[in-house]
């Protein structure tokens, strides 16, 4: 018989100085929080597992998550914690490397693959061409090789200062959140670029293997790289150039071309033509997504509207489809009647030395015109040595 130190009553029954009654009201009051806390723990899942169905599902193991999670629910606090660790969708934020770093990365398995292929390295190329459109992309959300000036990459890469041929390959990754649920995503970079890499060299059928053609294009000697991303979208664009031609001049004077380059022995010139596109334009993100050419997924030189050709010998002459024009074989087959002017080049072997009259051409205004020299190599294969915009030659 004794005092309770809990409730104070006296002349009752205790053990260790308790009573009976409230010995058995702890035991209650302890039961009741751990239900409390294996309820919290097993919301807490549940809720993981809702952001596991929003991050998760483009990766396939949506059912197979939420399954485990709905069978395991009644485990041990312990456990229950375990499963988390091993379902939670939530990334680990990797370092932020610079572009730098980034363009180094990505030289490095462009050049892996084509190594594999039997191909020289590409070097890398301080042209910023890739990167304006990567930057284009981000900031006004949609997916095309037009950007919003309503000019394609060769367009672009003249105005920064490029005078030879470029081709573009663009890679592009986003993420969602179909509810409002969801924690932030982080995209690896490394792991996009090395991704974006492999999907154009080997998922690239859809694209009749034109990516794949590019990255292994023998002739390219240089890549200039685009890259950017939010926690949303993320964009790989590639920008490889053929260097072919050491330009020692290549200026407009008036509608007046100077060009004076030397080409590596083995190489010839075969063609001069000139492409006519649109004028820039603006255009939004929802037009570039939403309407054609520019969803199409590719890209073409242009409308050909003339050519230069070698001023013939003494007593001939080239036979015309019209006054002033010829008749040119297209690559799709199909002829076409153009206007030409006549030029007199260099007699020194792998050179260009001429000055083309283009005022049929840049006195119309009103759009565009790129300029196409293209060579022949030792096998007879045509090379595209430049695509520059004359209306934006610097």
């Amino acid at each position: 018989m004794g005092t309770c130190t809990i409730c104070h009553r006296e002349d009752l029954d205790t053990i260790s100085g308790v009573c009976a009654d409230c010995i058995t009201r702890n035991r209650k009051s302890v039961r009741q929080k751990k239900r409390s806390v294996k309820l919290v723990v097993v919301l807490l899942i549940f809720l993981a597992g809702l952001y596991g169905f929003q991050y998760l599902s483009s990766t396939g193991i949506l059912q197979k998550s939420l399954e485990n999670i709905s069978e395991k629910a009644t485990q041990t606090t312990n456990e229950i914690e375990n499963k988390v660790s091993t379902v939670s969708p939530i990334q680990q934020s990797p370092k932020n490397p610079d572009l730098a770093t980034l363009y180094q990365y990505a030289l490095g398995i462009v050049n892996k693959d084509r190594k594999d292929h039997g191909l020289p390295p590409v070097v890398l190329s301080d042209i910023g061409s890739a990167q304006n459109h990567a930057d284009d992309e981000l900031k006004n959300n949609y997916f095309s090789h037009w950007n919003t000036n309503n000019v394609k990459p060769y367009v672009t890469y003249t105005e920064l200062g490029g005078k030879n041929a470029v081709a573009e390959n663009d890679f592009y990754k986003y993420s969602y959140c179909p509810s409002v649920i969801c924690f932030q995503n982080n995209f690896d970079p490394y792991q996009v670029i090395k991704e974006g890499e492999y999907e154009m060299m080997y998922n690239d059928s859809q694209s009749n293997w034109g990516h794949r053609d590019n990255i292994l294009e023998p002739h390219h000697t240089h890549v200039n790289f685009g890259i950017a991303y939010n926690h949303e979208r993320f964009y790989f664009v590639e920008h490889f150039e053929t260097n072919l031609i050491s330009w020692q001049a290549l200026k407009l004077n008036g509608n007046q071309l100077i060009m004076n380059g030397k080409y590596p022995a083995g190489y010839s010139l075969y063609n001069v033509d000139i492409f006519e596109d649109p004028s820039p334009v603006s255009l939004t993100g929802k037009e570039l997504d939403n309407s054609s050419p520019y969803n199409k997924g590719f890209y073409d030189q242009g409308n050909l509207v003339g050519v230069a050709v070698q001023k013939p010998s003494y007593f001939s002459k080239y036979v015309e489809c019209s006054v002033g024009k010829i008749q040119l074989d297209t690559s799709d087959g199909q002829k076409k009647c153009v206007d030409y002017i006549l030029y007199n080049n260099s007699p020194v072997s792998n050179s260009i030395n001429m000055v083309l009259d283009l005022s049929k051409w840049l006195s119309q205004g009103g759009s565009l015109h790129t300029l196409y020299v293209t060579l022949l190599d030792k096998n007879g294969n045509q090379v595209e040595a430049t695509s520059i915009t004359l209306e934006d030659l610097k």
